[in-house]
C-alpha cells in the first residue's frame, strides 16, 4: 500500500511542473489570441503533444496530431509568432505541419514523404488509364519545326508532337489537363517577330586623303542621345591630331540622329578620293543573321584522295554579317561580323588574305552604326621618265622607268537598322482618293 501511494504522488508532481510551466508561459501572452508575438516560449523535456496543443491554443486553430508523433522537446524561443514557433518545431523534430481545410495536421516528416509518394504512384496509374487527346495547331508566325523543341519539354511521358511542314502546323497528343496547358504555351509563342531592315553603305576612301582633310576613322567619341542614354566609342586617332582645323571625324560606334551622313559620303565620292561600292538594303526577322557580300566567287582547283580535281569556289571581297535584336527598349542591338578579302596568285596556288572584326553595339532605332578600319594595300605600278624620249621604241628603255607607290585605302561601313512597323510594312490604311 505504501509503494501505490508513493508512486501516485511522484506522477502528481510531474504533471504540477509540467502545468506550473504552462500557466507561467501563458501568463506571458497577451490576452488576444494569436494576433502579437510570444514573448518567451520556454519548455525544457516537455510532452511534444502538450506544446502542439499549447501553440494551437495560442493561434486559436485546430490541430490534430498523428498517434504516433511522440517524444520530449526542448523549445527557448523570444517574441516569436505562434506559427514560426510551430515550424521551428517541427524542422527540429522530424515533423512536418500539414494546412488541411479548417485545421492542421502533423505527422512525421517520413510519413508525409511516404504519403506523398503513394499519391503521386496512383495519380500516376490513373493518368496512365486516361486516354489522350490530340489537338491539331496550325502555326502563324512562327516555325512548326522551331516550336516543337520547347513544347516537348512540357509534355508528360505519355505525350508526343508530330510536325506536318507542309502546312506549318502542330499536332499534338496528350493527356488531357496537360494538353490545355500546352494551348497555353503555344499561344504565347506563336506571335508574330518584329522585322528589321539592315540598310548598308560601304564607302571605299583613300587613307591619305583622310589625313590630309583631317578625317580620322579611328576617333574616341562619347555623348548622349535624344533619351539621355550615354554611348561611348573607342579608339586611336591619325589625321585629326595634325591639324589646327581638322575637316571632320569618323568612326564613331555610331552616329547621334541629325548628321548628315548622305551629305558627307556625297562630298567624299564628288572629289574623287572616295568610292561608294555598295548600298544595299536588306530585311530580316528579329535574331536571325542577314548576310551581305560584295564581291565574286574565284574558283580553287583541288585534288581528292583518288586523284580527280574538284572545283570549289570561294566567296572574295566584302562580306557583312549583321544580327539584330530589338530590346524591351526598342533599342537594336546588333551583332556585326564584317570581313574584307583579296586574292593574289602563287606558284602553289591562290592566297587569300582576309582581315575581319567582330563587334556588338546598341543603337536606337534608325542610328547609324559605324565599322572602321578595314584596310588594304594596294600596289600601283606607273612608267614615268623623260618626256617623248622615253615613248621613243628600243632607246626609250634608257629614257624611261616603272615606279611602284603603295596606295592604302579604308573600308568604313555605315549600318542603319529600322524597326520594320505597320507604316514600312504597307499595311497602314489610307485615304481613298476620290476620282475625278
Amino acid at each position: 500500500m505504501t509503494r501505490k501511494a508513493n508512486h501516485g504522488f511522484s506522477g502528481w508532481a510531474v504533471a504540477a511542473t509540467v502545468l506550473c510551466t504552462i500557466w507561467v508561459v501563458l501568463a506571458a501572452v497577451p490576452p488576444s489570441f494569436g494576433t502579437e508575438a510570444i514573448k518567451t516560449i520556454n519548455f525544457q523535456n516537455a510532452d511534444v503533444r502538450s506544446v502542439l496543443n499549447f501553440l494551437a491554443e495560442y493561434g486559436g486553430v485546430n490541430l490534430v496530431a498523428a498517434p504516433n508523433v511522440q517524444g520530449q522537446v526542448t523549445l527557448n524561443l523570444k517574441n516569436v509568432e505562434w506559427r514560426a514557433a510551430l515550424d521551428i518545431l517541427a524542422k527540429t523534430y522530424g515533423l512536418q505541419v500539414v494546412d488541411e481545410t479548417g485545421y492542421l495536421r502533423v505527422l512525421l516528416l517520413s510519413d508525409y514523404l511516404k504519403d506523398q509518394a503513394d499519391l503521386e504512384r496512383h495519380n500516376s496509374e490513373q493518368r496512365q488509364l486516361v486516354d489522350l487527346d490530340t489537338k491539331l495547331f496550325s502555326i502563324k508566325y512562327a516555325s512548326a519545326v522551331d516550336m516543337a523543341k520547347p513544347l516537348k519539354t512540357l509534355m508528360s511521358a505519355r505525350g508526343k508532337v508530330d510536325v506536318d511542314q507542309r502546312t506549318n502546323s502542330l499536332l499534338v497528343s496528350d493527356e488531357p489537363g496537360n494538353l490545355a496547358r500546352i494551348e497555353k504555351y503555344v499561344a504565347e509563342l506563336d506571335r508574330e517577330t518584329r522585322q528589321v531592315k539592315i540598310s548598308a553603305k560601304l564607302l571605299e576612301v583613300s587613307s591619305d586623303y583622310a589625313d590630309e582633310m583631317g578625317i580620322s576613322w579611328n576617333l574616341a567619341h562619347e555623348g548622349q542621345d535624344k533619351n539621355g542614354y550615354v554611348y561611348q566609342g573607342d579608339g586611336s586617332t591619325n589625321g585629326a591630331e595634325q591639324l589646327t582645323n581638322p575637316y571632320g571625324s569618323y568612326k564613331f560606334s555610331f552616329i547621334p540622329h541629325g548628321w548628315n551622313l548622305d551629305a558627307k559620303i556625297a562630298a567624299i565620292v564628288s572629289s574623287g578620293k572616295g568610292k561608294l561600292l555598295a548600298h544595299p538594303e536588306i530585311t530580316t526577322i528579329d535574331n536571325k543573321e542577314a548576310r551581305i557580300q560584295v564581291g565574286q566567287k574565284i574558283p580553287i582547283k583541288q585534288f581528292s584522295a583518288t586523284g580527280d580535281v574538284i572545283i570549289t569556289f570561294e566567296e572574295v571581297g566584302t562580306i557583312l554579317r549583321v544580327t539584330p535584336h530589338i530590346t524591351s527598349e526598342n533599342r537594336i542591338l546588333l551583332y556585326m561580323k564584317p570581313e574584307r578579302s583579296s586574292f593574289i596568285f602563287d606558284p602553289s596556288g591562290v592566297v587569300i588574305n582576309t582581315n575581319n572584326a567582330e563587334t556588338n553595339v546598341v543603337v536606337e532605332n534608325g542610328q547609324t552604326a559605324v565599322i572602321g578600319g578595314l584596310t588594304t594595300q594596294d600596289d600601283l605600278v606607273t612608267n614615268t621618265g623623260v618626256p617623248v624620249l622615253k615613248d621613243v621604241p628600243v632607246l626609250g628603255v634608257l629614257f624611261r622607268y616603272k615606279k611602284t607607290t603603295n596606295q592604302s585605302k579604308d573600308l568604313v561601313i555605315f549600318v542603319t537598322p529600322t524597326i520594320v512597323d505597320a507604316a514600312l510594312m504597307g499595311s497602314v490604311d489610307t485615304p481613298a482618293v476620290p476620282h475625278p
